[in-house]
């Protein structure tokens, strides 16, 4: 890039390129750790591939760093994994990690790529996401060839195409008359709600029994239950329309009580799963038009956040929350200068 052409990166690229090296540098962490005793060669392929991913990926973001003068995040290290620790998770758990890390990293990095404008950046996210949608079609077809994947629940296709008559559409709550049946969309985020929160309720119960501080055991336990709450909040609503609720996953987690990862990189891994629990509700609550569903992701939406709050309140305490890059505090350096 010639210095006449060069354009800085933006406060929306910075924060997307930070934000991709820390999540690349946690899940490369978590994988190599999986790689130390899958036995399954299938799932080793597909875990292996996003390990390299992830890797490729944090060297490119170095490329980008150097370029800019931009420090490399912390992130982590082989100083937040025992690869020597007993196996956590069975093999099959790491296949559907792995592809609800894809599924993830689709919206992700296509937001990421819509607050880019520099061509380079875009290029990057565009690979990104291209990456995150190979890594979610080989590992879905995957989970197909073995019988686990979960699979939306099904329903008639409609006959005709109709316009909504009355009101009442959008009732949840009524004294007097049945509530419609869910509609498809609806159904589609029930669903995948169940799922995001299935993975999380995994998560919480293998890093629950190894983490090292009482406080982080403490608080996986809680997202244990916050997490089993809400796919039990889901599933009856699916049911109260006779609709059949998902089946949860086959794999858990072993009964290893060493750790495996640190403090620091399991509490980060709660937080960007309660980050993407928001997101998810978020869209529910934008896309859901029964007033029911509406009013219950408001409050999981608040809930989550205060789950969240707690969780940055240990890091911080700790030393384990890495600060994101942020914007000059012009009052401070306008104190300054005066001083001198």
């Amino acid at each position: 890039m010639g210095e006449a052409n060069y354009k800085p990166l933006t406060a929306s690229e910075i924060g997307a390129l930070w934000s991709t090296y820390m999540l690349n540098s946690m899940t490369s962490t978590v994988f190599s750790y999986g790689l130390g005793y899958i036995q399954d060669q299938d799932v080793r392929t597909h875990v292996q591939a996003a390990y390299d991913q992830a890797i490729q990926i944090m060297d490119d973001l170095k490329s980008i760093f150097a370029q800019e003068n931009f420090p490399v995040p912390i992130g982590f290290t082989e100083k937040d994994v025992n690869l020597k620790a007993p196996p956590l998770f069975d093999d099959t758990f790491y296949l559907s990690y792995n592809n609800t890390m894809g599924k993830l990293g689709i919206p992700r990095y296509g937001r990421f790529l819509s607050v880019s404008t520099r061509a380079d950046i875009r290029t990057f996210f565009s690979n990104c996401l291209s990456n995150a949608s190979m890594q979610f079609n080989q590992t879905t077809e995957a989970l197909l060839s073995k019988g686990l994947l979960i699979r939306s629940p099904y329903i008639s296709v409609p006959q005709k195409a109709e316009f909504v008559k009355n009101k009442k559409y959008m009732d949840g709550y009524s004294l007097f008359s049945d509530k419609r049946p869910l509609n498809a969309v609806e159904i589609s985020h029930l669903n995948a709600n169940i799922q995001t929160n299935s993975i999380g309720f995994m998560v919480c119960i293998g890093f629950g029994q190894t983490a090292k501080s009482q406080y982080v055991r403490d608080y996986m336990l809680k997202g244990k239950d916050i997490a089993k709450k809400h796919i039990k909040m889901f599933s009856d609503k699916l049911l109260e329309s006779d609709v059949q609720s998902p089946m949860g996953w086959d794999e858990s987690a072993k009964n290893s009580t060493e750790a495996a990862f640190s403090d620091k990189l399991m509490m980060y891994h709660l937080s960007l799963v309660s980050a993407a629990n928001v997101e998810a509700y978020g869209l529910s609550v934008a896309e859901s038009q029964r007033s029911d569903l509406s009013l219950i992701y408001s409050r999981l939406i608040a809930e989550v956040g205060r789950f969240a709050k707690e969780g940055a309140d240990i890091m911080i305490k700790n030393g384990w929350l890495e600060e994101v890059p942020q914007a000059d505090n012009r009052d401070q350096l306008i104190k300054k200068r005066t001083q001198k």
